[in-house]
């Protein structure tokens, strides 16, 4: 992984953003035009790939806290 996990969080946070824009702009009245629907469609599948090519093997030293996942969340959610 070439970024940290919160990175790759905020990604994945802007790329369900982006998801519900496009819900919007097909469901909603009026609709977007079908060139806005396919280019905001190209958008997310150019994320998707980016996040998806990051397959490098994560590495981080610094995390010798001994807490399990819901005790870090409780501290530190990331801004769920």
């Amino acid at each position: 992984m070439l970024h940290k996990i919160s990175d790759f969080v905020n990604k994945i946070k802007v790329m369900n953003e982006e998801a519900h824009k496009l819900y919007v702009m097909k469901y909603h009245t009026p609709k977007d035009t079908q060139e806005n629907i396919d280019n905001q469609i190209q958008s997310i599948q150019a994320m998707a790939l980016l996040i998806a090519n990051d397959t490098r093997e994560y590495h981080n030293i610094d995390d010798v806290e001994y807490k399990t996942v819901q005790e870090k969340m409780q501290l530190d959610d990331g801004g769920w």
